[in-house]
């Protein structure tokens, strides 16, 4: 076979698992190699990011580059590695989640120097600082040396000035960063404008309350980021993730909106996460790895970052890539008109979810040009659902196979199938 018809025939291979006749994501075998990878090339300032590491990594980084992946960095920010972990700020916060003015006399010497030793390859930098402190103010205002450490007049004055020291945390490697590499793009995997939930969607009443202090935090983190991360790594193999997915990037983006316009991107692994318990680290359904890869764009992010760790693994490192960068491709088909039109949210993905109805959002490019995405995963495989949908003054029936994610392009009346 010569290379060009082998070349031919890996591409027809990889589409093919399209076609979801099994749940199971893990069969046998080798995943297909780079080559039936279908590359992207996304337009109008939309991306995709590679952000994985294992045993054939700089390989990797070359492939994902030459089928449209961005390079991005991502920094553990607390640890200490070349110091064999004597100047760990997360052992010190083991001891300290109360009294956010007490950092370790090694704070900044740590960081920086962490940011000194970083990969640079990619062309934005992530700060990963994940801990929790506190949100007891009253508890802390009642500490005698805390409250001293604040100077605060009252009580309202410490609690703002409790959450600002807090910040100060996550804020300062930001800076720190922008001083050290100017003109690098810098962000967070931790806090954000509205922290990951999953079933708080399913308890409205819950849910502002959860999230009342988040905000409170990110305030004064903000000024110091380029962008905005959702983390949507999946928990479960249910029609219920896809919501989960929307509902987070949805409500990330909607609050972001009010510190300006900075991009907003979704961190995604092909993988379960780690705490799925029975289904832990093994690859993601076919369906949900196709959903992860459009939704994102069709619920107010401009980009997509897929994180992995295959610290023993060699070669293309999973089956559902070709999957992935598939559906990826058909929202890059579109990129450019969907980079520049107006999002349409009629329903919150949370209300949709609870009363399971069809995900439908939709792109204005103009009066008579839209995009479409819906998807309805509860169906079976075998199943065909029609949704019909208002496209301005025009209404049109789109037919959703299975648990695929569809999108379509509507222009001067004609419905197309991308």
């Amino acid at each position: 076979m010569s290379a060009v018809n082998r070349r031919k025939f890996l591409y027809l291979l990889s589409s093919a698992t399209l076609i979801f006749t099994s749940r199971d994501s893990n069969a046998g075998g080798t995943p297909v190699p780079w080559e039936a990878v279908r590359k992207i090339d996304m337009k109008g300032g939309l991306k995709v990011f590679w952000n994985v590491y294992g045993g054939d990594n700089k390989k990797n980084q070359q492939y994902a580059a030459e089928h449209g992946l961005k390079i991005s960095d991502i920094l553990n920010t607390f640890v200490d590695y070349p110091g064999g972990q004597k100047e760990n700020i997360y052992n010190f916060l083991e001891k300290n989640r109360q009294n956010p003015w007490l950092k370790p006399t090694f704070f900044e010497k740590t960081i920086r120097k962490n940011i000194k030793g970083a990969e640079h390859d990619g062309i934005i930098l992530v700060h990963d600082i994940e801990f929790e402190f506190s949100k007891d103010v009253e508890k802390a205002w009642q500490n005698p040396s805390i409250r001293k450490s604040a100077n605060a007049k009252n009580l309202k004055d410490f609690s703002e000035k409790y959450y600002r020291e807090w910040a100060s945390w996550f804020y300062l490697p930001c800076k720190w960063s922008k001083e050290m590499n100017p003109g690098k793009q810098v962000g967070i995997y931790g806090p954000q404008v509205f922290d990951r939930d999953y079933w708080g969607f399913t308890r409205p009443a819950e849910l502002e309350k959860g999230h009342q202090l988040d905000l409170k935090l990110w305030k004064h983190i903000d000024p110091y980021v380029d962008f905005y991360v959702a983390s949507i790594y999946v928990f479960y193999d249910l029609p219920d993730s896809i919501y989960y997915m929307a509902a987070n990037v949805e409500e990330n983006y909607q609050r972001s909106r009010q510190f300006g316009k900075k991009p907003l991107y979704t961190y995604v692994w092909l993988r379960y996460h780690p705490s799925a318990q029975k289904l832990s680290e093994q690859e993601i359904a076919p369906y949900l790895a196709e959903a992860m890869a459009i939704v994102p764009f069709f619920t107010g992010a401009k980009g997509t970052v897929l994180w992995g760790w295959e610290p023993k693994a060699t070669g293309q490192y999973y089956h559902n890539l070709p999957i992935f960068m598939n559906a990826l491709g058909r929202v890059a088909d579109l990129s450019a008109k969907i980079a520049s039109a107006q999002l349409i949210i009629d329903r919150p993905a949370h209300e949709l979810w609870r009363n399971k109805q069809p995900l439908v959002r939709k792109y204005k490019v103009s009066a008579s040009e839209w995009v479409v995405m819906a998807v309805f995963p509860w169906q079976e495989e075998s199943d065909r659902k029609i949704v019909a949908t208002n496209c301005g003054s025009q209404s049109v029936k789109l037919e959703i196979r299975g648990k695929h994610t569809e999108i379509y392009h509507l222009k001067a009346g004609v419905l197309r199938r991308m």
